[in-house]
């Protein structure tokens, strides 16, 4: 495999630059470089993942207090993939644990190394908090498309999100326990909620077109619906990693529409409102 040039894909934002330089004339240069260490490391573990799956990664994006893999594919991709690409972030932090643990038993006790598992641990702790966009809301993300519709997933995604976000930033206010850092973490959670919140239908027609070009298969699950429901009405209602067939009611005989044909009178004919009993199929 092609292991892609990872100097291509780094964007650093403006604003780390200043970080840096505080830290800098602050005498922290080496706390800088060990948490922006660590987090490079991380989100590569995200990056070379995706691109072992070949998912469609644009960059690595690198922010003033963390970093992010840029891709549009978290959440149309197969659930095993998805599954994989999340956890790869957290698991460089295991082996980060384990050398810098090594280093301390060859060479003894050190401020710096103890330095570096205390951020080592806190970003992989913060990383798995159940808040969307991090890699613990992402598998909460996961976890619902078990049972639930994709849109009925977005929604309580969002909702668990917020609801534990609004927590922790009352754990924080009572305990006196805001920073400067953590006011612009908790600001960019927030904003990241509110966008996913506006975008949750873009969300869904863009895992609705991945679908309908993805000739995969998967586990079949069928569904008795009335002849009448629309297409974008069953569209609304669809699961991830799995083909539904809508069996129609009131109908002599075996009648039944593939998902693949509803996501095509969506797509290619851009007939939204067609009653499924409209779509000619071969079982007739």
């Amino acid at each position: 495999m092609k292991v892609p040039k990872l100097t291509n894909a780094i964007h650093i934002h403006p604003l780390f630059f200043l970080l840096a330089f505080s830290a800098f004339l602050t005498g922290a240069i080496y706390q800088f470089c060990v948490l922006f260490g660590i987090v490079l490391i991380h989100e590569c573990g995200h990056y070379y993942m995706a691109k072992y799956y070949g998912w469609r990664v644009s960059r690595i994006e690198i922010w003033l207090f963390g970093g992010a893999v840029v891709s549009e594919e978290h959440q149309s991709r197969p659930f095993r993939e998805q599954l994989h690409v999340v956890l790869a972030g957290p698991a460089q932090h295991i082996w980060i644990y384990g050398l810098l643990v090594g280093c301390e038993w060859l060479f003894g006790s050190h401020p710096l190394v103890t330095t570096a598992l205390y951020y080592n641990g806190i970003i992989l702790l913060f990383n798995l908090l159940p808040i969307w966009p991090l890699d613990g809301g992402k598998l909460i993300f996961y976890l619902f498309s078990q049972w639930a519709t994709f849109r009925n997933t977005q929604l309580l995604t969002l909702a668990f999100s917020f609801c534990l976000f609004l927590l922790l930033c009352g754990w924080m206010t009572a305990g006196e326990h805001w920073t400067l850092a953590s006011v612009w973490l908790a600001a960019f959670l927030l904003l990241e909620n509110l966008l996913e919140w506006k975008r949750r239908s873009y969300v869904l027609m863009r895992y609705l077109l991945y679908r309908s070009t993805d000739p995969s298969p998967l586990p079949v699950r069928y569904l008795s619906v009335n002849g009448d429901v629309l297409v974008r009405d069953v569209l609304k209602n669809v699961r991830v990693n799995l083909n539904h067939v809508y069996v129609l009611k009131h109908r002599e005989g075996s009648y039944i529409v593939d998902e693949q044909e509803c996501l095509q009178a969506f797509f290619r004919m851009q007939q939204a409102n067609l009653r499924l009993v409209d779509i000619p199929n071969s079982s007739q």
